[in-house]
C-alpha cells in the first residue's frame, strides 16, 4: 500500500512538472519596457529646397510631443520615447528650414522608428 501511495504521487509530480513546462514553452516573450530619452539630430537633407534645419515640430505616437510652437534653434530635439524590450516609438516630425539667412520654410513631413534598448542613444535622420 505504501508503494501504491509513493507510485501515485510520482505520477502526480511528473505530470504537474509536464504541464508547467509545456504552459512555459508556449508563453510569449516579454516586453518590459520603460521612459527615456534620446537624441535625434536632423540633417540638411530634410530642407528640400536647401538651407539648414532650425525649428523642428514633433511627437512621439501618443507618448510625448515637442512644444506647441516647435523646438527652435538648432537641429536637435530629445524625446521622451519607450526604451528596453518591446519598446516601440514612431517618431513624427516636421523640419523647418532657414535659406539665405532670412527665408524660412517648411521641410519634410515624415515618420521614423524607434526602438531603443537604452536612454540616451543618438539618432540621425
Amino acid at each position: 500500500m505504501r508503494k501504491s501511495l509513493l507510485l501515485k504521487s510520482r505520477t502526480v509530480l511528473t505530470g504537474s512538472l509536464m504541464a508547467l513546462a509545456a504552459i512555459g514553452l508556449s508563453a510569449g516573450p516579454a516586453s518590459a519596457w520603460s521612459g527615456g530619452n534620446v537624441w535625434v539630430n536632423f540633417g540638411s537633407w530634410n530642407c528640400p529646397a536647401g538651407g539648414s534645419v532650425v525649428g523642428i515640430y514633433w511627437a512621439v505616437d501618443t507618448y510625448s510631443s515637442g512644444p506647441a510652437g516647435g523646438d527652435w534653434g538648432d537641429n536637435v530635439v530629445y524625446p521622451r520615447v519607450r526604451v528596453g524590450t518591446g519598446a516601440y516609438n514612431t517618431l513624427s516630425y516636421q523640419t523647418m528650414c532657414k535659406k539665405w539667412g532670412w527665408y524660412t520654410y517648411r521641410g519634410v513631413v515624415s515618420q521614423r522608428t524607434l526602438t531603443p534598448y537604452k536612454s540616451g542613444l543618438s539618432y540621425t535622420y
